[in-house]
């Protein structure tokens, strides 16, 4: 069917999907009989397998996640019987037929009154909170690890208040970093924020744009990441890789150490001094410049002394090669999208993509 559906009606689109996914609630109906049994049985132990998720994870070849929604939704409409079998019948989707059956029983008539997310919303607001189970939540968890080679994920929980604060402080950051001009998903909004938020903490920053250097550090292979032009060779401490537009930065603010490895595997000496900016000359060029030298900004949100020519490529640590720059132009459009500068008059520079 999926070759041909160009021949369809937008009316009969709508009904394909819709049927398709009656169809899809009427199979799990019969795999969560099958689970149900299954746990009766209690022979998904005799295989081996330490829960009823864990077999039906392996058997169904699905996520942890899926396998979990399938076993607490087998048990919760046993005490349901009129969900499980409007599920059976393919008048409710298996989505709706989770949240019906944890409403109490008087509201599961109306359910039909609400969509998707207004239902999760009213089985929130259905569902007990207890003392015991607000002091279990306790301050909530944060865990990072990583997703791969490239990045850092992590994942947590917040009790709902903290997680309230979270939220209005990252998006209030994120309307007093991020020009009103740009467009950015929600999440890559936030997410640019919170590293914000994170690094004004490491640096402290005092009115006069001085910053405590950041404890951490980069490892460099030295022959590898000269020969590929940063893009190999280059990672965080025990941590995940970075490519050559970070790599940039942190040559650019000097204030994260670099530890290069030559072919020996004996670490060498990259001169860091030579490329930090001293304090006199940094507080010359935050005053000269007033604030955020890119036309068309008046932002004095922690400024940073970029090198216009990059200390990488050669250019010198003077005055008349640094500029100053707010946080988001320096870190996002300068380093991160590989915007390049032009000087537009004495004063004032205009960021430009590269031909």
């Amino acid at each position: 069917m999926g070759m041909g559906l160009g021949v369809y009606s937008e009316d009969r689109l709508d009904e394909i999907l819709v049927r398709a996914e009656a169809e899809i609630g009427q199979w799990r109906a019969v795999e969560m009989a099958v689970v149900a049994e299954k746990r009766r049985r209690e022979s998904h132990l005799a295989d081996g397998y330490r829960s009823i998720v864990e077999w039906t994870a392996a058997r169904a070849d699905v996520s942890h996640e899926t396998a979990r929604a399938i076993c607490w939704t087998a048990t919760r409409l046993e005490e349901a019987p009129e969900v499980a079998m409007a599920l059976a019948e393919g008048e409710l989707t298996f989505d709706r037929a989770q949240l019906v059956a944890r409403l109490p029983a008087e509201h599961r008539e109306r359910h039909d009154a609400y969509d998707i997310s207004q239902l999760r919303r009213l089985v929130a607001h259905h569902k007990r909170l207890s003392r015991k189970r607000e002091r279990r939540l306790g301050n909530g968890f944060l865990n990072f690890g990583f997703s791969n080679e490239l990045a850092t994920s992590f994942w947590g929980e917040l009790a709902g208040l903290d997680g309230r604060i979270l939220e209005k402080a990252v998006d209030q950051r994120a309307d007093e970093i991020i020009p009103g001009e740009v467009r950015l998903a929600v999440a890559e909004r936030r997410a640019l924020a919170l590293v914000a938020i994170c690094q004004d903490s490491l640096d402290a920053v005092a009115v006069s744009g001085e910053a405590r250097p950041v404890d951490l550090a980069v490892t460099v292979d030295a022959r590898t990441a000269a020969e590929t032009d940063g893009e190999m060779g280059v990672s965080v401490l025990a941590g995940p890789r970075i490519g050559p537009g970070a790599l940039e930065e942190i040559l650019c603010d000097g204030k994260i150490d670099l530890i290069g490895i030559g072919q020996t595997g004996k670490p060498l000496d990259l001169g860091r001094s030579s490329r930090t900016i001293p304090r006199k000359l940094r507080r010359h060029v935050l005053d000269r410049d007033g604030g955020c030298t890119v036309e068309g900004d008046d932002s004095h949100y922690r400024l940073q002394v970029h090198h216009v020519i990059p200390w990488a490529q050669g250019g010198r640590t003077d005055a008349d090669n640094l500029i100053t720059l707010c946080w988001y132009h320096h870190h996002v459009s300068v380093h991160r999208e590989g915007l390049q500068i032009e000087r537009v008059g004495t004063s004032r520079v205009r960021l430009k993509r590269p031909r």
